[in-house]
């Protein structure tokens, strides 16, 4: 089944937008097309819009006839997505997605879907069109870069919208109504790296491998899962190989360059490590990569079952760090503790605290290191990132951190979450959950510009967001739909 049939699915009109949606690039921080889109669409169906400076964007439509009085509905999504490709000549600010579906899911040929948060902006966008029912005064709130640190909520100021009954619509769990969201930061660590001045280069070999076919993944509702980090992978590896060097008591090897991971909320799934070493010693080092292989490579795939481990050799190394500089960066990439750090006490399976060793990449005069930290609770928060900014500091790096954002509290007396989950069972037929999820939502910035404000969080099933194995639910987007029509429609309940 082609792309260009996904209107044939239904609700259509979520569809048809959901589609033109994934045919404009927007991987977070470059926003400009989708942006455009979203102000043109608006034109077109003489829908009013304002925009920030940040670049947020609020359309209104105001209330049908007989309904001014309802309270107004703030229906919330995110216009940004993680790109996450397995082709490395997808270009994701410019490439659009290959999307297609079969009889239950709507996926990519290759990329991440961008279903988040993409689904949910359409979902917002065809409730503006939807003529079949009547409504009070609805907002759409459209953020920016929710996806590398929540700039656009962040700079959303008081005014902007007016509700005082928000929805997010970037959950991933049909049946679930989110009510509560962990807080988070992120921490860059600059290892300075200096190169080795040797004058007869001629004598070093470079060996490269590779760390590829890892699942990846989302940094927060993944993190608990069994799967493997490629960073962490390739340090094991040079870890191993070092140590088999100081065995043999031979001449150690200098790191190249290492470059693995790409986007701050996603597991690496790749990385690939340049070394340079003696010639002389070319056999050693290929032998012990080859054990540590052996050795490592049937409990890695019992997880990881795509997992590949390729090496390829260049006959002469170019610049090489020194012996100090590729002692640091392992020493960094090494101590950063990746995966789940402590789970809730009183809610079971809830991870409260983790950590995810992003992205590496090497350039001119420093080794980049990003790491992000999630934690429902600000002090382990921030305890965690004191201990990694010590870990720069051992080395001289260059460290900065975010500002960190807030974890979202659940408000379980709130007029909005009843009237929700009450809506939400009647059209589902069944009993829904109320959950806390380790990630990041932005609900509770909304709530820090306005505590009287009442929040609340649904969506379709999103599976493997984050990563080339994304896919939506085609059922769970028309419950949701309905969800949704049937809050705008219901919301003088509140008055």
């Amino acid at each position: 089944m082609t792309s260009n049939k996904l209107s044939e699915l239904q609700p259509e009109q979520v569809w048809k937008i959901f589609y033109e949606i994934t045919q404009v690039p927007r991987p977070s921080k470059k926003e400009e097309k989708i942006r455009e889109w979203i102000k043109n669409w608006a034109k077109k169906n003489n829908v009013q819009f304002k925009e920030d400076e940040t670049g947020n964007i609020l359309l209104t439509k105001e209330a049908s006839e007989g309904c001014e009085n309802y309270p107004t509905l703030v229906i919330q999504a995110h216009m940004d997505m993680v790109c996450q490709a397995n082709d490395p000549n997808f270009n994701c600010e410019e490439d659009p997605i290959p999307v297609t579906f079969n009889e239950t899911y709507v996926y990519s040929q290759g990329t991440s879907l961008g279903a988040d948060n993409g689904i949910g902006l359409a979902m917002g966008l065809a409730l503006f069109l939807d003529e079949n029912i009547k409504h009070g005064k609805l907002e759409l709130l459209i953020t920016v870069d929710e996806e590398t640190g929540l700039t656009g909520a962040f700079n959303v100021k008081r005014g902007f919208f007016t509700g005082k009954y928000l929805l997010n619509v970037d959950s991933e769990d049909l049946g679930k109504i989110t009510i509560s969201s962990a807080g988070g930061g992120g921490t860059q660590i600059d290892v300075p790296i200096e190169l080795e001045n040797i004058a007869n280069l001629e004598d070093w070999i470079e060996i490269r491998f590779a760390i590829s076919g890892l699942q990846g993944g989302h940094s927060g509702v993944d993190i608990h899962l069994p799967r493997a980090n490629a960073i962490k992978v390739a340090i094991s590896a040079l870890n191993f190989l070092r140590d088999k060097f100081s065995e043999l008591e031979i001449k150690p090897f200098h790191l190249v360059s290492i470059e693995g991971g790409t986007a701050h909320n996603a597991i690496p799934r790749d990385c690939t490590v340049r070394l340079a070493i003696l010639k002389e010693n070319e056999k050693e080092a290929k032998k012990a990569l080859k054990e540590w292989l052996r050795k490592n490579s049937h409990e890695i795939r019992e997880y990881e079952p795509n997992f590949k481990f390729e090496m390829f050799e260049k006959d002469k190394a170019e610049k090489i760090f020194t012996e100090e500089s590729t002692n640091n960066v392992i020493y960094v990439l090494d101590e950063v503790q990746h995966g789940v750090i402590s789970y809730n006490k009183e809610i079971n399976d809830l991870v409260q605290t983790s950590s995810n060793l992003a992205v590496v990449k090497t350039g001119e005069k420093q080794v980049k290191i990003y790491i992000s930290t999630r934690s429902s609770v600000m002090k382990e928060l921030e305890e965690v990132r004191l201990k990694l900014r010590k870990i720069g500091e051992k080395v001289k790096a260059n460290i900065t951190q975010e500002k960190a954002y807030p974890g979202w509290e659940p408000d379980l007396n709130s007029p909005f979450l009843k009237l929700v989950k009450e809506l939400y069972e009647q059209v589902y037929k069944k009993k829904v959950k109320l959950e806390a999820i380790h990630a990041g939502l932005e609900c509770s910035l909304f709530l820090a510009l306005d505590p009287n404000l009442q929040v609340t969080s649904i969506g379709p099933t999103i599976i493997s967001p984050h990563s080339p194995d994304e896919k939506v639910e085609i059922e769970s987007v028309n419950v949701i739909w309905g969800v949704i029509r049937s809050i705008a429609e219901n919301m003088n309940k509140l008055s």
